[in-house]
């Protein structure tokens, strides 16, 4: 079975699966929808390395809770607000928090 999971992993171990993508994505929740970040400034808010930054962008933009900003120099890259899945974390996140102070 695990190695089924390793070869198939669901879309919450593809999340949580490099604690580096938690903490952007933390990141990400916090900012305002709209806010434009460069890799560097994405890894200072992130708190993880610009390598991070690096490796995980791909992902970020697939998963469409970032989008490129056109003609930009250097690159930067946009929160999508109406990201279906930032949407589902900050649920996810107010449901924890709120069991939590239960």
């Amino acid at each position: 079975m695990d190695e089924l999971r390793d070869e198939y992993p669901s879309g919450w171990r593809i999340l949580v699966q490099n604690e580096s993508v938690g903490y952007i994505l933390d990141a990400l929740m916090d900012a305002l929808p709209g806010s434009e970040f460069t890799k560097s400034e994405l890894a200072d808010k992130s708190g993880v390395s610009r390598q991070s930054v690096y490796s995980h962008l791909d992902l970020l933009l697939v998963l469409g809770v970032l989008e490129p900003v056109e003609d930009s120099s250097p690159e930067r890259y946009r929160v999508n607000a109406d990201n279906e899945l930032l949407e589902l974390l900050h649920q996810v996140n107010g449901v924890v928090n709120e069991r939590l102070t239960d």
